[in-house]
């Protein structure tokens, strides 16, 4: 059983350096044009369509969830069978998961998940997308306050998911109040990362025409969060997930906040005090990723959260 519920920490403003640094590792070939990923899309607010309006109240952020008998799969799989009849345009019954099965491709997933959805309230049911689900395709329903079950509806490859049964959760676990939660669908779920405490930063390549920086954003100390994200060595500063864990990017973008002088996800960079906007201010954002930074003249530079932890590391060139 687990139990959906975020962990407190301490907050410090240090610097520190560390093997691995955030959002990847960053290449050191020579870059395209200066850019920077650019914002996930916000998805609307209380889950989705149904969530927000669902006449047996909130759920428990305490909810415990785990595998049990599925209560609700016939609900879910009716609103399958009426999705399809109502808009056949949203699948191609040509092609199934299995002969017979009546799991045919899903040719428009955001319809398809958000027409699940409505038509389970519209059978009386309260029902939402997951929000702490990365891919944001799982289906949460409930139809009373004393549990609440989550389908996965949807395959790796497109297709309908008629027996996607994952957990059930007592008492039922949604809606919650969001307020200081992660956006439903922005790929980080719980266990929700505390504030940021502290940046670490190093040099990552060095030479060539330019040499590299990278930096990662850290919580702690907190030794349950940690271990409960899969850092099992007893630390208690770890980054927000583990290096390749699919939440890690989502979760820090979360934490760390918008880039002061882009406004994008990420931390802020600077040369002695000053942004950089490119190679005549010796410095400019890495292409690809908003937690490195290409150097092109010696300084101070500096990365910072929006919670003010921030890291310094010299160049010399």
């Amino acid at each position: 059983m687990t139990q959906r519920s975020s962990a407190a920490t301490a907050v410090l403003v240090v610097a520190v350096l560390i093997p691995s640094c955030g959002g990847g590792s960053p290449s050191s070939a020579t870059p395209p044009t200066t850019s920077v990923p650019s914002p996930m899309p916000t998805p609307p607010v209380g889950g989705s369509p149904g969530a927000a309006s669902c006449s047996l109240g909130a759920g428990s952020p305490d909810a415990q969830c785990g595998k049990g008998s599925p209560r609700l799969l016939d609900a879910v799989t009716n609103a399958m069978d009426r999705l399809v009849q109502q808009q056949p345009a949203l699948f191609d019954k040509t092609d199934e998961a299995g002969i017979g099965s009546g799991q045919y491709r899903v040719l428009d997933k955001e319809a398809y998940l958000n027409g699940l959805v409505a038509n389970l309230a519209a059978g009386g049911y309260c029902a939402q997308r997951d929000p702490d689900d990365y891919t944001y395709e799982r289906i949460q329903v409930k139809n009373e306050n004393g549990f609440s079950e989550t389908f996965d509806v949807l395959t790796g490859t497109g297709f309908m998911r008629r027996s996607g049964y994952v957990e059930s959760c007592t008492p039922a676990s949604f809606p919650i109040d969001r307020s200081g939660l992660p956006p439903a669908g922005s790929g980080c779920g719980a266990p929700y990362p505390p504030e940021i405490s502290r940046m670490a930063c190093k040099v990552h390549f060095a030479g060539g025409e330019f040499d590299t920086l990278d930096s990662t954003a850290l919580v702690g100390p907190d030794w349950e969060y940690c271990a409960a994200i899969g850092f099992t060595d007893g630390r208690s500063i770890c980054p927000v997930r583990p290096e390749t864990s699919p939440e890690r990017v989502p979760c820090e973008n979360w934490r760390t906040g918008n880039a002061r002088d882009t406004g994008l996800p990420g931390p802020t960079w600077t040369r002695d005090g000053k942004f950089c906007t490119g190679k005549a201010s010796g410095c400019e954002h890495h292409p690809t990723n908003a937690w490195a930074l290409l150097v092109y003249a010696p300084g101070t530079f500096q990365v910072c959260a929006q919670t003010g932890s921030c890291c310094s590391v010299e160049v010399q060139r």
